[in-house]
């Protein structure tokens, strides 16, 4: 899992498309049922290092990702 830094991000959406499980939001199309997730992505972003190279999916990604119908 990763937390997005609101206050680093810059609001380019390149994030949402490319995201493989369809988990990121612009923040004005967040559903109701996830806006919890805006306090908790500020509380832990700082908190982990940042990723700036993508990583070898692990092994259950592709199963992961059909279960939830992606």
């Amino acid at each position: 899992m990763l937390y997005i830094d609101n206050r680093e991000c810059v609001d380019c959406s390149a994030c949402v498309p490319a995201c493989p499980v369809h988990a990121i939001y612009e923040q004005s199309d967040l559903p109701t049922d996830k806006a919890d997730w805006v306090a908790i992505n500020a509380e832990r972003s700082v908190q982990l290092p940042v990723v700036s190279d993508k990583q070898t999916p692990l092994p259950t990604a592709e199963a992961r990702k059909s279960e939830l119908g992606y």
